[in-house]
This record gives structure tokens, sequence and C-alpha cells, in this order.
């Protein structure tokens, strides 16, 4: 909404006092600049548009950093790294909720039970680097 549109909202009576309508438009004007400047921060704090060190210092704040991987990696391989992480620190450890956690990491990927205790998972993307060195891989996991 326009300035005007939150002006024509005060009874007639008011809009005719000059300074009444003045300070109205000067406070109004405020409340819609602080409203502007909170929308604009989401997007600052927002983990799937970060990048370089604001990516670092979101992913730090879950005690991740890129040394962790082990080499120096692009923001959308780390970013998989941490999503990854993430998912496999609220993984049950079961089978059953490998689906979920291989979802999270890369899009598309898919998980076989062995029906041996192991399970093989399929990755429904690309890394440019070897998927051991970004993602943790837990015993009876297999990666292709």
């Amino acid at each position: 909404m326009e300035l005007s549109d939150y002006l024509r909202l005060f009874p007639g009576a008011e809009r005719e006092k000059p300074k009444f309508m003045a300070l109205a438009g000067a406070v109004l004007r405020q409340a819609m600049d602080l409203g502007t400047l909170v929308a604009s921060l989401q997007s600052g704090f927002s983990f799937e548009e970060a990048e370089g060190a604001q990516l670092d210092a979101i992913a730090g704040a879950v005690g991740l950093s890129r040394g962790d991987v082990g080499l120096e990696v692009e923001d959308d391989v780390f970013r998989k790294y941490v999503m990854g992480k993430l998912a496999l620190w609220s993984w049950d450890g079961t089978n059953g909720g490998v689906p979920g956690v291989v979802e999270r990491i890369l899009a598309g990927s898919r998980e076989k039970d062995n029906q041996d205790g192991s399970v093989t998972v399929t990755l429904g993307g690309v890394l440019p680097v070897e998927v051991e060195e970004v993602f943790p891989v837990t015993g009876g996991v297999r990666v292709v």
C-alpha cells in the first residue's frame, strides 16, 4: 500500500487538519520504511540464498565450517554438505529414514534397501568432488 492509501483511512475531520496529517504521514512513513527493512533482512538470513561469508556465518551457527569438508568448496557444495549434516543429525538410524536424508542432500536421490542391513543410495545429482569428501557416510550405507 502507498502512504496516501493509509492517510485516506483517517476520518474526514482529521484529513482537514494539515498539521495532523503531516504528523500522521511522517509516522506512517517511518512504519512503512521499517516494514521494508524487515522484509529485506529476511533474505539476508536465507540459507538457500546465502553466499560466501554469509553462508559461512549461517553454517557456523550450527557448528559447521568449510574446513570440515577438508577442502575449499563452492557455495552450492558447501550448502549441500551442511544440509546433509543436518539431515544425518536428525536421522533416526533406521533404513526407513534414509529416503528423507538423501532427498535433503540431493533432490531426486533414491535408496534401495538391500535386505541385509545395508542400503544403497543413488544420488540425484553430480557433485564436483568425491561424495565421501563432502558427506559423511555411515556404516551399512553405500553411495553410488
